[in-house]
């Protein structure tokens, strides 16, 4: 029986597919969180403690900042760089910090 080699690859089949599936995702979650930033949080004191960051920033973006998802607090790129920390690589603790901050500082006035 003689061997019949197709031109076709599976794997680039599914990565091709799956690319049309949830090739929007980042781009939707991108302005959600760009979108929630907006707001002004209404408590004190976000209810989950800031479990869900996403990543806000360019292109969508002109402000590269964490946004929580669940209060809309924020922390700018050019706060964490004021605490001395670089963006990419700064702790959990100071984020949260920070949006605590941003949530006093709004419920504040």
């Amino acid at each position: 029986m003689p061997l019949i080699r197709m031109g076709y690859n599976a794997f680039k089949d599914v990565e091709k597919r799956m690319k049309y599936r949830f090739w929007d995702k980042e781009r939707q979650r991108s302005n959600r969180a760009a979108a929630k930033a907006d707001r002004v949080p209404i408590g004190v004191l976000c209810p989950l403690r800031h479990d869900t960051i996403a990543w806000s920033g360019p292109p969508h973006d002109s402000v590269l900042r964490y946004v929580c998802v669940h209060c809309g607090s924020y922390a700018s790129e050019h706060m964490i760089k004021h605490m001395g920390y670089d963006f990419e690589t700064v702790p959990d603790y100071v984020l949260h910090n920070l949006m605590d901050e941003m949530l006093r500082q709004n419920a504040a006035g």
